[in-house]
């Protein structure tokens, strides 16, 4: 019975990080288009499409200090970290969002072009560098004996 019970989490768990991958993967692929298209200027109506952009920014920015806040989380760490959330969400749905709108407009062009299985690989390989960054985020973080990020884990696993 234990048995079945831990192939099936690993079933559950295998199913969800396979999820997480391909979202990720999706994410990254369509931001690394979407830079492509920026750079090269085919990004006809970038600046209509902006406020949204802006938009989902702010909705990260306040989503993230109150979530921080319900967890008793520090100011200084909330107010950093919402930051940083912000400007990870507006590059993302920037480039992402330029993406699709290329995709869309230029599907032969991307298809063509092979560049889209370059970025497809390109972004797995971001996905599991950014999966093991996370996990071992800890190991690589250099904390100076005494201060406040050496003495807080409230993050760590």
């Amino acid at each position: 019975m234990a048995t079945a019970r831990r192939r099936r989490f690993d079933v559950e768990a295998l199913g969800r990080a396979g999820a997480l991958v391909a979202i990720c993967t999706l994410v990254l692929t369509a931001s690394f288009v979407g830079l492509v298209a920026l750079l090269s200027g085919q990004a006809p109506g970038v600046s209509g499409r902006l406020p949204l952009y802006v938009l989902g920014m702010a909705t990260a920015f306040v989503g993230t200090i109150l979530l921080f806040e319900a967890q008793g989380i520090d100011g200084r760490t909330i107010i950093a970290t919402a930051g940083s959330v912000a400007l990870g969400t507006f590059i993302f749905l920037t480039l992402g969002g330029e993406g699709i709108v290329h995709v869309v407009r230029n599907p032969g062009q991307v298809v063509a072009s092979q560049l889209l299985f370059y970025f497809l690989a390109a972004g797995m390989i971001g996905t599991g560098l950014g999966y093991w960054g996370i996990q071992h985020w800890h190991e690589l973080a250099i904390a100076k004996p005494g201060s406040t990020s050496a003495k807080s884990s409230r993050f760590r696993r």
